[in-house]
């Protein structure tokens, strides 16, 4: 029993990641090089599904590399 009380304390912990004012691990500064758009998924990378959102960022905004 007490080690399923501590995964499911643990699970709550990953829930609570984003809050309606936004990320709450993100540093203050994080900005996105495409939308400049603060507190987004496309923000601050560091997760597979943060990178996904930034490169979907890319293709919406039209960026052209030089």
């Amino acid at each position: 029993m007490n080690h399923r009380k501590h995964k499911q304390s643990k699970n709550q912990k990953k829930k609570r990641m984003y809050t309606p004012e936004g990320y709450l691990n993100d540093p203050p500064d994080a900005k996105c090089p495409y939308c400049g758009e603060k507190q987004k998924p496309c923000s601050h990378v560091n997760s597979l599904s943060r990178a996904w959102a930034r490169s979907v960022c890319k293709k919406i905004n039209n960026y052209k590399s030089q």
